[in-house]
């Protein structure tokens, strides 16, 4: 059986309705723009020897936590792999910040990829982490669920500020920091380095 990978793509979250409709309506829309996405390099790259699963979660534009974790629950019983492999980015790394801290999970995790998560509401402007917001107190309950957590951050990250990865660092001192300066909010094509920790998995 294939090792498998369950990854929890990102969205925008927002404390009112009021906000949501405002974040619409100056957003830009191109859609002639084909954008690349390295979750698609992952597949490409590692399809032969993994299963990679990857739930379309709920309302992404205007995402509710609890809508997030029972579809993610709903998901539970395709995990055959003993030691699944967890990769969330953006609001996907701060959902499973915040779900693994207060939930059970019903397997042991061998590696938890958070990529630009975030634990504060700064420089989030119209979006905030509302129900998403994790519960600082209870990050280290996350540490006995897995055999690794890695944390991908770039300093010049205009959405998640560097300060969330510190905070967290803090609160798991086990987990591994991956630090960048020019990968923004890790919004690329191509991600060679995380695909080179995930094919050291055991």
């Amino acid at each position: 059986m294939k090792k498998q990978i369950i990854f929890i793509h990102g969205g925008n979250t927002f404390a009112t309705k009021k906000d949501y409709l405002k974040s619409l309506q100056f957003s830009k829309l191109d859609p002639y723009k084909n954008k690349k996405y390295w979750i698609d390099y992952l597949i490409l790259k590692l399809q032969k020897k993994y299963e990679i699963i990857t739930p379309k979660m709920p309302c992404k534009e205007n995402a509710k936590y609890e809508d997030w974790k029972i579809w993610f629950e709903k998901y539970f019983s395709f995990i055959k792999d003993k030691n699944p492999i967890l990769v969330g980015h953006s609001l996907g790394s701060i959902f499973l910040l915040k779900y693994l801290s207060e939930n059970d999970f019903p397997k042991k995790i061998n590696q938890l990829h958070l990529v630009a998560p975030a634990v504060l509401d700064d420089k989030l402007d119209l979006e905030k982490l509302s129900g998403f917001k994790p519960n600082i107190k209870k990050i280290n309950k996350i540490e006995k669920k897995c055999d690794e957590i890695h944390i991908w951050y770039s300093k010049d990250d205009d959405v998640c500020i560097f300060k969330n990865s510190e905070i967290i660092k803090k609160i798991i001192p086990s987990s591994i920091l991956h630090t960048f300066k020019d990968r923004g909010h890790f919004n690329q094509p191509l991600f060679p380095e995380i695909l080179e920790v995930i094919k050291k998995a055991k």
